[in-house]
């Protein structure tokens, strides 16, 4: 009595382990690497502070130099950059954006401005403001900051996008776990796409609906964000029926690890990629999550810019998923007609040549 009971309890000790495991080791001293700032202004005015941040943080930051502020504002509106420092801004710099709300802001500015974009993630705005501030306090300076992508007043926490991508990562890969646990072989593999398909659509209607009319967390274009539901399901629950050929009864575990556990750290919506360790990095643009909440946070703050390349990737997933089962599937098949066969012709008794009569 005792196995059972313990084989049973490998898979929620398997969970716990996984989840504690990836989320900390992951997550708990989030340490920039190679992270992209730019500093905006004239030779003489960039080359100093540029050189000598460069000198301060090393491979941490990538440090590059831009001509004009101008310039520095699309760079970081366009995301291409997490800030942009202006080491001596003009009147007319200071007035683009909005006030940093995570940062004290002077009265009277006169000193270094720095822009940043915090619809592209409130903690990476943070990570990147760090060495900036520590050069302003250096210089016994007030460093002000201007946010040209604010977020929105029902979304101050920056976390409305990461939780609608977990609950339509959640849709995908239960419904194809609870379509084999309940109906097993069943269920024609057809029939499986179909009925992914059509929940697909429902849950990606109810995430939008709570998190857009109900709460007001999540706003923008609703036909996208819609489609972006749907592809999100379709992408990880197709993917899950082609691990359910391999892992059986592990399947929960297996896409659980994979599209949630390594999934989420990785696809850089709770901290920024640049601050995940190497492994984890790797993975930013492989796996489905980083698709889901990029597209929602380009939606909700960027005019879906870019939007395509994520829909693209979601769509290949659940390509690659149907695909893979189909060939898995004929394969098996074939194996298993070319056994049946052999073994029906083992069974066969052999017939011995009947006696020539003598003459």
């Amino acid at each position: 009595m005792v196995r059972p009971i313990a084989r049973v309890l490998v898979f929620p000790f398997a969970m716990a382990v996984l989840l504690v495991g990836i989320y900390t080791a992951a997550m708990h001293a989030p340490t920039p690497h190679h992270l992209k700032v730019a500093v905006a202004g004239s030779p003489a005015q960039t080359g100093p502070p540029a050189a000598s941040l460069r000198k301060a943080v090393g491979d941490a930051y990538d440090v590059s130099t831009v001509a004009s502020t101008e310039q520095a504002r699309q760079l970081v509106a366009h995301r291409d950059v997490a800030a942009a420092y202006v080491p001596a801004p003009t009147p007319g710099d200071r007035d683009a954006g909005t006030p940093g709300t995570a940062f004290a802001q002077p009265p009277r500015p006169s000193g270094p401005l720095l822009y940043v974009a915090s619809g592209a993630g409130a903690a990476q705005v943070n990570l990147a403001a760090l060495p900036f501030e520590n050069v302003a306090v250096q210089q016994h300076q007030f460093l002000q900051v201007r946010d040209l992508v604010p977020l929105s007043a029902d979304d101050t926490s920056d976390t409305s996008t990461m939780y609608a991508a977990i609950g339509l990562t959640l849709a995908g890969y239960l419904s194809a776990v609870m379509l084999a646990t309940v109906f097993g072989t069943a269920l024609t593999r057809r029939r499986t796409v179909a009925a992914i398909a059509a929940f697909g659509t429902v849950a990606a209607f109810t995430v939008w609906l709570i998190t857009g009319p109900i709460l007001g967390a999540v706003h923008g274009f609703a036909p996208a964000i819609l489609v972006t539901g749907w592809l999100t399901v379709m992408a990880v629950g197709l993917a899950t029926v082609f691990l359910s050929r391999f892992c059986g009864r592990m399947t929960p575990l297996a896409a659980v690890g994979l599209f949630m556990f390594l999934a989420m750290p990785a696809s850089g919506a709770a901290l920024p990629i640049a601050a995940m360790p190497a492994p984890i990095r790797a993975l930013h643009d492989l796996l489905p999550m980083t698709s889901t909440a990029g597209s929602l946070r380009q939606i909700m703050y960027f005019d879906s810019d870019g939007i395509g390349r994520y829909w693209l990737a979601l769509a290949l997933w659940a390509i690659a998923g149907l695909a893979l089962t189909l060939a898995y599937d004929s394969l098996r098949a074939r194996r298993t007609s070319r056994t049946s066969h052999h073994n029906d012709t083992a069974a066969q008794p052999r017939q011995t040549a009947e006696p020539v009569p003598s003459p």
